[in-house]
């Protein structure tokens, strides 16, 4: 895995559809889950593992992976197996909380 991110002017957004709460991917992984040490915490989605995914940044690229969740995590409706490979506008759904990549 690469650990520098791209420049500060080109950084996805990830948004919270329900909320309307953005996180900028500006750090080499960002952890999505209930836990208190993940970067985007869920702690209201009973439906979300504790560390559910992961979006980090390898090869020049943002990608999504799942952390053997309960439940798995979904791109554009599609269950995740393997690392995704994100791009602008895909929608993520880890547990019943949807985001979009901006």
């Amino acid at each position: 895995m690469s650990s520098n991110p791209p420049q500060a002017g080109r950084l996805p957004v990830l948004l919270n559809l329900t909320t309307n709460e953005s996180y900028t991917l500006s750090g080499p992984t960002i952890n999505l889950g209930r836990a208190p040490e993940n970067q985007v915490i869920l702690p209201d989605d009973g439906y979300a593992s504790a560390d559910h995914a992961k979006i980090y940044w390898d090869q020049g690229r943002w990608w999504l992976e799942d952390l053997m969740s309960s439940n798995g995590t979904t791109v554009n409706d599609k269950l995740i197996s393997t690392p995704y490979q994100l791009a602008p506008n895909d929608i993520i759904k880890v547990g019943r909380t949807t985001f979009r990549i901006e």
